[in-house]
């Protein structure tokens, strides 16, 4: 009987020990609004990763800096260059880095991050300095020639401009740079296109079709005025680019796809499509039938699953941009990366985008929550804690036996 409960617990223990690590590590300890705990310690953890980017040399430092800056310049990614000039302190030797402090404390800017940034342009050779205040002006010009249909499909690809307000080069408004980035990334179109969107798809032409329900899920949502229905456009808007950029992982495709499916099941959307534009009608009754159509076919609860989602990306979008957020989300797999990207950007702003350039799926490691106990975690550290004592209770009652078995062979049997 022992025997068997030894080699019962045996077994149990190992499986219960891998569900509390399980549990301890994935992705469900990560909430969707992260905590200041978990935001502190991915902050440390993306000093870290930095540090590691460096070449032992110190008097290397400073070139592999610049030249990483040069390179994201050249890519015109200016949120990424960006980024690695916040991350300057964690990148340059000791010596450059109480400089920059020094210069940066000098600064006559209200935000932390505007002083660190103007301080570690004065410290890049005076070309690749000039390369980035060319770089936001040549963005800011093209924000406000480009005409509005040149824009959505610009808007996938192109860089957003990040602002430095300090001396030196020419002044930028952040708050005139954000309006002029979001009005660039409304991908959504009007109930015009969906309807004729519509039309293609029933007729078997070649349309995605995630990328039609996100749109209409997006313009159903910008006929209400609450602020989560504008979360949501901006967070549909987002995913639209990505959808349309090839830009997504085949897991992350799999499971937006599955989600939006839920929101906007097939089975009552193509019906109700099919009756609403079956009938010969003008441009303005057809696309009025067609916007009746997808919001009689919503799943309510599929789509308060698809919102949590949405709100992630919508956040990830705001502390960054909705460009930079679609570079952050392109190696996200489910709904837990989604929420480690939020972390990161939490986090390290414009840094998380510098650092998934530079570590690319491998910079998801960086967000940390810690260990979330939860009651089931705390009922299987229990079970394995008493699956442990039994153990060697069992053990210990074994070897006591096997011991007074061996004196009474030797000994014969023992008195009492």
């Amino acid at each position: 009987m022992q025997a068997v409960v030894f080699n019962s617990l045996l077994i149990l223990m190992p499986v219960i020990g891998a569900q509390v690590l399980g549990s301890a590590f994935s992705g469900a300890s990560f909430s969707d609004s992260p905590g200041i705990e978990a935001i502190d310690q991915t902050r440390r953890n993306l000093d870290e990763a930095f540090a590691s980017f460096a070449p032992r040399n110190p008097s290397d430092r400073y070139e592999f800096w610049y030249d990483i800056v040069d390179r994201e310049l050249s890519e015109q990614d200016i949120s990424a260059a960006h980024g690695f000039l916040l991350a300057a302190p964690q990148m340059l030797e000791k010596k450059d880095v109480r400089e920059l402090i020094a210069a940066a404390d000098a600064e006559r800017l209200s935000r932390a991050d505007d002083r660190l940034t103007a301080a570690a342009l004065r410290k890049l050779p005076t070309a690749i300095s000039l390369k980035y205040e060319q770089a936001q002006i040549s963005a800011r010009v093209i924000d406000t020639q480009i005409t509005p249909e040149e824009t959505v499909e610009a808007a996938i690809e192109e860089p957003e401009s990040e602002t430095v307000d300090g001396t030196g080069g020419p002044e930028v408004e952040l708050a005139t740079d954000a309006a002029v980035e979001e009005s660039r990334f409304r991908l959504l179109g009007n109930f015009d296109d969906l309807a004729e969107m519509s039309r293609r798809w029933l007729n078997e032409e070649r349309v995605d079709v995630i990328a039609l329900k996100v749109t209409a899920i997006g313009l159903i949502e910008a006929e209400t005025t609450d602020g989560l229905s504008d979360a949501n456009i901006r967070a549909a808007s987002i995913l639209k680019s990505a959808l349309r950029s090839g830009r997504l992982t085949e897991d992350f495709h799999s499971y937006l796809t599955a989600r939006v499916n839920a929101a906007l099941p097939d089975g009552a959307l193509r019906p109700a499509l099919t009756e609403a534009l079956s009938q010969l009608a003008t441009t303005e009754v057809r696309t009025e039938r067609v916007k009746t159509a997808f919001i009689g076919a919503v799943d309510s609860r599929g789509l308060m699953r698809l919102e949590t989602d949405l709100e992630q990306i919508d956040r990830i979008g705001n502390l960054t941009s909705p460009t930079a957020a679609v570079t952050l989300i392109q190696h996200a797999g489910d709904s837990s990366d989604l929420r480690r990207v939020r972390l990161i950007a939490e986090a390290g702003g414009d840094r998380a985008i510098a650092l998934v350039k530079q570590s690319g799926p491998a910079a998801l490691r960086v967000a940390d929550t810690g260990v979330r106990w939860t009651t089931k975690m705390v009922l299987q550290v229990m079970g394995m804690s008493v699956s442990a004592i039994a153990l060697l209770f069992v053990t210990w009652s074994t070897l006591r036996r096997n011991i007074r078995l061996r004196r009474q062979a030797q000994h014969g049997p023992m008195p009492g």
